[in-house]
């Protein structure tokens, strides 16, 4: 008896997990999808910003506001999205008008201090860069206004009710990765390739995501993708020498923890057979991977400025206005890695890739 309840309560359990995957994925892909270039001839230019062009509301010069931006972590994607905030709210005349405070704190206790400082002082509005800032933020005040720039997923991490009305004092713009960007460059730089395959953590939800996604933009840009789902070291050297077997002409990884602490068996597999390998985020590349396509973090602090523009001049409520997942991309190309497999740009190809290299840095 007790065996057969333990059995139906891991049904229970698997029914739920896949059931909230199955969710998330309508949800990104139905966003994503809005954002997504009309053809892999648009891949590598930046994306419309998907927003209508309307009349902004004028700046009251009598109006004046304090916006604390409270930035965790001090690397290159959490500066570019402050550069982003501050050169957008000079765009639309607002920087006369505010007093901006800006902090960048890594410690996460005098981080979380600053963030209550600023609610103290009453700031009118907070934008918070990275996800601890903007989790500590959201468990502090449920008045002042949050702007949260550069997060994956703000339904996951609890941050909203959903997307499309956040519901509570939060919104903000996405950085879920650009998987429609990413295989379509495959299509861009290796037009011949029919078959790609799709090595992730069956463990890791956000992982699992974007490889379904990614399986889908394949079939949609005339490609077969076969899923490689890996629960444990040993079964990546059995999902290579399968790949070895079936013929695939490339692989694309996801942003995918479990997978990122192994990219060294993948590469020497790969540029052992010149398999070209795109992957989810340029530290992978850095790795030794050959293409990804990168969010640009200037635009999403640009967008996280029009909300608060939208919030504080605007008087737009932030339980309804919507999070942005519409961002500029750009791609690139690991020269060291282009050399190892042999792979020569045309000019076209050039000119929708930035070639790095990464063995310089």
């Amino acid at each position: 008896m007790k065996k057969h309840i333990v059995l139906i309560m891991n049904i229970i359990l698997v029914v739920l997990l896949l059931g909230a995957v199955g969710f998330t994925i309508y949800n990104v892909m139905s966003r994503q999808n809005e954002a997504k270039p009309a053809s892999s001839e648009h891949v590598g230019a930046q994306l419309p910003s998907g927003e209508e062009e309307t009349e902004l509301p004028s700046v009251d010069p009598s109006k004046h506001y304090k916006i604390g931006i409270v930035q965790h972590y001090n690397n290159n994607d959490s500066n570019d999205c402050y550069a982003g905030f501050i050169s957008e709210m000079n765009e639309r005349g607002m920087i006369g008008n505010v007093d901006i405070v800006y902090i960048i704190e890594e410690d996460e206790d005098r981080c979380t201090a600053e963030i209550q400082r600023l609610i103290n002082e009453k700031c009118d509005l907070l934008c918070t860069i990275g996800p601890y800032a903007s989790s500590v933020a959201a468990s502090l005040t449920t008045d002042i206004p949050i702007v949260f720039a550069g997060i994956a997923d703000p339904e996951r991490a609890g941050l909203i009710s959903s997307s499309e009305n956040p519901g509570g004092n939060i919104t903000g713009v996405s950085s879920y990765t650009p998987v429609f960007e990413q295989i379509d460059l495959i299509k861009v730089l290796l037009p011949q390739v029919k078959k790609v395959a799709t090595v992730y953590s069956s463990t890791d939800e956000y992982a699992v995501t974007q490889a379904i996604i990614a399986a889908k933009e394949a079939e949609e840009q005339g490609m077969k993708m076969e899923k490689y789902p890996i629960t444990k070291p040993a079964e990546i050297e059995d999902a290579l020498a399968d790949i070895r077997k079936s013929g695939v002409q490339s692989i694309y990884l996801p942003v995918d923890t479990f997978i990122f602490k192994h990219m060294s068996t993948i590469m020497e597999f790969t540029d052992k057979n010149k398999i070209p390998v795109f992957v989810g985020n340029e530290k992978m590349l850095r790795a030794g991977a050959f293409a990804t396509s990168k969010i640009n973090y200037t635009s999403i602090g640009r967008k996280a400025a029009g909300q608060s523009y939208d919030i504080l001049f605007g008087k737009k409520d932030p339980a309804s206005l919507s999070v942005i997942y519409k961002y500029d991309c750009y791609n690139l190309v690991n020269q060291a890695a282009a050399e190892k497999l042999g792979v020569r740009l045309n000019e076209s190809m050039r000119d929708q890739v930035q070639v790095k290299d990464y063995t310089a840095e």
